[in-house]
């Protein structure tokens, strides 16, 4: 079992109660062997942060995301939280290094089997949101994800092309970290019954890009498409 500081420096999370940590990581093999209370394994905790990773997961593609309809969050957020994504997510920070496994289940390599080290991962994360509460849970899922969810996004071609181009524009830009845009209703023009509304958007105090349209979100759909266009996205 590898130094559970190291762990912790790899999570950017210092548990309070190192007890939530180990138990996270205390496989079931490992207890039946031991022949220790079946609660002790890292499963109650998986069943916690389990639920916790959807809720943090589903509340960090909301903010990535802001113009992204359900289905295509659903979609997003099922590809994440597979086996093999969370699998994937637990070797990036050499979590099967310090999983405390029975003596067959270690001869078996078991620390790497996928389905292990997803459950580990959900334990992980339920004791950092029972140690740290919410924030920090969701701090945490947000550190771990944010490359998978950029990912998921630029893999998922045929999603790509459905989203609009505001969807778009929040996507390209979240790949340079979080980002706040914000559109801008500059002028109005006409009558009422044949108004011309006229947008810009911008990055921070930086306009990125001018719209016009009949309507408010058809000027900003078009202030967000010339902003693709000066940054060279189809």
């Amino acid at each position: 079992m590898g130094d559970l500081k190291e762990l912790q420096k790899s999570i950017g999370y210092r548990f309070k109660d190192s007890s939530y940590l180990k138990n996270a990581l205390m496989h079931s093999s490992y207890v039946n062997e031991q022949g220790l209370d079946r609660t002790m394994s890292n499963q109650r905790l998986e069943f916690l942060g389990d639920a916790v990773l959807e809720l943090c997961m589903g509340s960090l593609l909301y903010d990535m995301l802001p113009q992204a309809d359900e289905g295509e969050l659903s979609h997003l957020r099922a590809k994440l939280v597979c086996t093999a994504g969370l699998a994937r997510v637990a070797r990036s920070i050499g979590l099967s290094q310090y999983l405390v496994l029975g003596k067959g289940a270690e001869k078996s390599r078991e620390w790497d089997n996928p389905s292990v080290l997803e459950d580990a991962l959900e334990a992980l994360i339920g004791a950092v949101f029972l140690d740290g509460g919410w924030k920090k849970a969701y701090a945490l899922v947000s550190r771990l994800f944010r490359v998978s969810v950029m990912n998921a996004i630029e893999g998922d071609s045929a999603a790509y092309d459905r989203w609009d181009r505001k969807t778009a524009l929040q996507i390209e830009l979240q790949k340079k970290g979080s980002v706040s845009i914000r559109y801008k209703l500059v002028r109005e023009e006409g009558p009422p019954h044949e108004k011309i509304f006229y947008v810009d958007v911008f990055l921070g105090e930086k306009r990125l890009g001018s719209g016009r349209g009949y309507s408010k979100k058809e000027a900003e759909q078009d202030a967000a498409g010339e902003a693709l266009e000066k940054m060279h996205v189809s």
